[in-house]
């Protein structure tokens, strides 16, 4: 099983080069589906969207593929997954991916493809990717949820740890390391901050990082 886990995508060379060794495959052969129902399915500003699209198309020579849970058959995402060397979940609405892999039959299929391909989140998509943060006061005081409606939302657990996306971007400062020792101290499973210019590799059961190594809270004995 070979996965990055990444807060924003290809927003550096570093990242892209570690994608390419993963894949074994220069990227300017390589094709991407990217599963963007997430994205659409939150509101705002969607310039993150263009952002994040144009970093992909920079270092992908391939064909891209844009891919709907939602509205394509099993058949269809599944050509377009086994035509692409990177399944690419982009990020958007919290815990949204799961849930629809899950409602629409499709998470045996994606799991199934962890094994022959090269899977990539970015934010809530690398979040799906995760175990779910356990810990009550990470999300009654970051986004201002109870316990309940969490459990209600499991994340994929295909990797045994979690992150936070997007740690001390411009608007993220509140979230700080202190904030985020606070409320993960008691989560069950480690925890990592990831700025838009880290990610974490998993090939394999063997984990390396890309931007440095990223802050790490809850408990590291999991």
């Amino acid at each position: 099983m070979k996965l990055c886990i990444s807060s924003f995508g290809f927003t550096t060379k570093e990242i892209a080069l570690s994608v390419e060794k993963l894949i074994g495959k220069s990227l300017s052969e390589v094709n991407i589906a990217i599963v963007y129902d997430a994205a659409l399915a939150s509101c705002g500003n969607k310039r993150w969207f263009i952002e994040e699209s144009a970093n992909i198309a920079n270092f992908i020579g391939g064909n891209i593929y844009f891919v709907s849970i939602l509205k394509f058959s099993v058949e269809e995402i599944k050509k377009s997954f086994i035509n692409a060397d990177i399944i690419y979940l982009m990020g958007g609405k919290k815990h949204f991916l799961a849930e629809l892999f899950r409602q629409t039959n499709t998470i045996d299929l994606l799991k199934e493809m962890t094994h022959e391909k090269v899977i990539m989140g970015t934010s809530a998509g690398s979040m799906a990717l995760c175990r779910q943060i356990t810990s009550v006061k990470f999300w009654q005081e970051r986004y201002n949820v109870s316990k309940d409606e969490i459990i209600k939302k499991p994340e994929l657990d295909i990797v045994d740890f979690s992150i936070v996306p997007h740690f001390m971007r411009e608007d993220h400062l509140l979230w700080d390391e202190k904030f985020l020792k606070r409320v993960l101290n008691d989560n069950l499973y480690p925890v990592y901050a990831l700025n838009d210019n880290q990610a974490i590799i998993y090939d394999n059961g063997n984990i390396s990082f890309v931007g440095g190594n990223p802050l790490v809270f809850g408990k590291r004995d999991k």
